[in-house]
C-alpha cells in the first residue's frame, strides 16, 4: 500500500469523519455562545465580549474546562485536516479545482481556529481586542499598512456578501444528505437565517475596519466584538444587535444539525 492509498483509507475512515463532524459540533457551539454573548452585550453587559475569544473564555471557565477546550481542539484540527486532505484527495465536496481551493481555504481555518482554545490551554493569555489593536498599529506605522486593513475589511467583506447570498439563495443544500420534507425545510430555515446573520456580521466587521483604517485610529480595531459594540451605539442598536445574536445562536443550531446531516 503506498502513501496516498494510506491517505486515502485514513480520510475514508469512520474515526476520522466523527471527529470531522465533532468538528462541526464545535463550530456551532461557538456561534451559539458568540451569539449569546451578543444579546448579553445588547442588554448592557459590558463585559461580555461577543468572538471567538469570548466564547473559548466561556468554555475554559465552564466545569472541566481543560477537557472541554481539548476536545474542541481534537474536533477543530480534525475538521481542517479532514477538509484539506478532501481538497487533495477529492477536490472539495463538488469534485472541482475551485471547490478544492475553497475547501482548502476552509481547512486552514479551522486549524488557525484551534490555536487559541491551545493558548488558552497552557495558560495563557488571548487578551481579546489587544491583539487587534497590536496588529493594526504595526500596519498602520508602515507606508502601506492603511491599504492593508482596508484590503482586509473589503475581503471580509466579499466573505459576508458570500454568506448573505448563500443564506437567501440557500446554496448549502449540496452540502447535506437528502432528508424528509419536513426535515428538510427545517434544516434549510435554520441555514438561511443563519448564513445571513453570520453575514451580517462579517459585513459589520469589514465596516469597522474599512472606517478605522481611513481615520488611521488603531485603537478603535478591536475585532468582532468592537463591530457588534459599535453597532449597539447606533439607532435601535440593542435591537439589531440581539436579533443578530439570536441569528448568529440559530447558525449554531444549524451546525449542529450539519454535524448529523453533512455529506462525508
Amino acid at each position: 500500500m503506498n502513501g496516498s492509498e494510506t491517505v486515502h483509507e485514513v480520510h475514508e475512515s469512520r474515526i476520522f469523519t466523527l471527529i470531522a463532524r465533532s468538528g462541526w459540533v464545535v463550530t456551532g457551539l461557538l456561534h451559539v455562545i458568540i451569539g449569546a454573548l451578543a444579546i448579553a452585550v445588547a442588554f448592557g453587559d459590558r463585559r461580555a465580549r461577543p468572538d471567538e475569544v469570548g466564547a473559548f473564555e466561556v468554555i475554559a471557565a465552564a466545569p472541566l474546562g481543560p477537557v472541554l477546550l481539548v476536545a474542541v481542539i481534537v474536533s477543530l484540527v480534525g475538521l481542517g485536516v479532514w477538509m484539506l486532505a478532501d481538497a487533495i484527495l477529492n477536490g472539495g465536496p463538488m469534485h472541482r479545482w475551485t471547490s478544492g481551493v475553497a475547501s482548502a481555504a476552509q481547512g486552514l481555518v479551522y486549524l488557525a481556529l484551534a490555536v487559541p482554545p491551545g493558548i488558552l490551554l497552557f495558560g495563557g493569555d488571548l487578551q481579546s481586542g489587544r491583539n487587534s489593536r497590536a496588529l493594526s498599529r504595526f500596519l498602520l506605522d508602515s507606508a502601506a499598512g492603511a491599504v492593508v486593513l482596508v484590503l482586509v475589511g473589503v475581503g471580509i467583506a466579499v466573505g459576508g456578501v458570500y454568506f448573505i447570498v448563500k443564506g437567501i439563495r440557500r446554496r448549502f443544500s449540496w452540502e447535506l444528505r437528502p432528508m424528509t420534507e419536513r426535515r428538510g425545510r427545517a434544516v434549510r430555515a435554520l441555514g438561511a437565517v443563519g448564513y445571513v446573520a453570520r453575514g451580517i456580521a462579517f459585513l459589520l466587521l469589514a465596516g469597522l475596519i474599512v472606517v478605522e483604517a481611513i481615520q488611521v485610529d488603531p485603537n478603535d480595531v478591536t475585532g468582532l466584538a468592537g463591530a457588534l459594540g459599535a453597532l449597539r451605539r447606533g439607532f435601535l442598536g440593542e435591537f439589531w444587535l440581539a436579533s443578530i445574536g439570536v441569528g448568529l445562536i440559530i447558525y449554531g443550531i444549524y451546525g449542529f444539525a450539519r454535524a448529523r446531516l453533512a455529506k462525508i
